[in-house]
């Protein structure tokens, strides 16, 4: 038995167009999907800071803060030093949560490549409730916040800050 001899240009020159375009489509779809969940997981993230924002609303900014941060939290207050841990940022929130109310409003966010780890920015509004009398004093600023995913992946912020802004009305 005598087999015809191949030459080499026809082994290595000769693409199987079947299996190339099955490798490029798998490429192609798995870079869409990249895409598509990380844009999903941005908006994940975003919705968690707007629940975060929604219970700050309902039950006071201290107890929102004790459910979306994470144990090992920093916050880093403008003009103050640095606050380190969730029980202990909580129980500084505690002291004052009846003069004031904190709502905020997300404008944009992002996510890592891993998905484990993203940030998000707004701006705030501080209501102090001024003491005999009815009348509130607004303060305005912007802050961010920086997520990571926990073990049961859901987001909790591990670090928070922010800083005064001029009114939004008067700038």
């Amino acid at each position: 038995m005598t087999t015809k001899p191949y030459k080499l240009n026809q082994i290595i020159m000769k693409p199987n167009w079947n299996i190339l375009s099955t490798i490029v489509s798998i490429f192609l779809f798995l870079g869409c999907g990249i895409n598509m969940d990380k844009s999903k997981a941005i908006e994940a993230l975003i919705q968690s800071d707007r629940d975060f924002a929604e219970m700050s609303l309902k039950v006071g900014a201290a107890e929102a803060f004790n459910t979306f941060l994470s144990d090992d939290a920093l916050e880093l207050p403008a003009g103050d030093n640095p606050i380190s841990g969730r029980e202990t940022i909580y129980q500084q929130m505690k002291r004052s949560e009846d003069s004031y109310t904190l709502a905020w409003d997300p404008q944009f966010g992002d996510v890592s490549d891993s998905g484990e780890m993203g940030y998000t920015w707004g701006n705030y509004t501080v209501s102090v409730n001024i003491e005999q009398s009815d009348s509130v004093k607004k303060s305005y600023g912007k802050y961010l916040n920086v997520w990571k995913k926990n073990d049961a992946g859901e987001w909790r912020v591990v670090v928070d800050m922010g800083n005064a802004s001029p009114d939004p009305e008067n700038p």
